[in-house]
């Protein structure tokens, strides 16, 4: 018996290793290919381009995302022709794809784009960090140990960056009110080696000329806040 549980306490510390490896093996290369979906119709024009992840799960979330917002785009106006307003209604996406932490994580941008009239399109970022081991989505919560704290933590460096880089496009109403430390302000993220960059929309932060605003706080400034988990991963 005593020889029985050396050899299985042994085989147990030989074992660790691999086992940890793989507990955290993760597919590769993160993106496979990407599909897109052209249109044209005598009152649409339809061109999204969104990427294929070596992740079933990351692509079934990233596709069933693009199908029920083409959905809706659809039957805002289903029944526009040019009769009324002479341009076609638009929408477009744009896509990148970051990773990190060795492949662990990877990070999706849409970058959608939609026109139905007025003077300029409408255009704001959608983003989703995926944890690479099983596919499933990353929120700010499971990112910081508390959520709020950070949030209030990132504010005042994210509206230096900000007043530094707007120049004359500064307006304070809009900073104070964009960067306000909420979970709807800084939804947009994704994490990438060098930090956590936050996207800001226009008229979020800025004046629609001023287009979309990234800010990207490094890690290191975050530390007291990142989840153990997170923090081996990325520092």
């Amino acid at each position: 018996m005593r020889c029985s549980a050396l050899l299985f306490f042994i085989l147990s510390i030989l074992w660790s290793p691999v086992l940890a490896t793989a507990q955290t093996k993760v597919c590769a290369p993160a993106v496979l290919s990407a599909i897109t979906i052209a249109e044209e119709t005598a009152g649409y024009s339809i061109d999204i381009t969104y990427p294929v992840l070596c992740s079933p799960n990351a692509n079934r979330i990233i596709r069933d995302h693009v199908t029920r917002s083409l959905s809706v785009f659809k039957m805002e106006f289903p029944e526009h022709d040019l009769t009324e307003y002479r341009h076609k209604h638009q929408m477009m996406t744009d896509a990148a794809v970051w990773t990190a932490a060795q492949g662990l994580l990877a990070s999706v941008k849409l970058q959608v784009m939609i026109f139905t009239g007025g003077a300029h399109p409408n255009n704001w970022p959608e983003t989703w960090v995926f944890d690479m081991t099983d596919g499933h989505v990353l929120e700010l919560s499971d990112i910081f140990t508390n959520e709020r704290d950070a949030l209030i933590a990132i504010e005042p460096m994210v509206r230096e960056v900000l007043m530094a880089s707007l120049g004359e496009m500064y307006n304070s109403d809009m900073l104070d009110s964009g960067t306000t430390p909420t979970s709807a302000n800084y939804e947009a993220f994704i994490l990438n080696d060098e930090g956590i960059a936050f996207f800001f929309a226009p008229y979020q932060a800025a004046p629609y000329a001023a287009g979309q605003q990234i800010v990207t706080i490094p890690y290191e400034r975050l530390a007291e806040f990142l989840t153990p988990e997170i923090a081996a991963r990325v520092q």
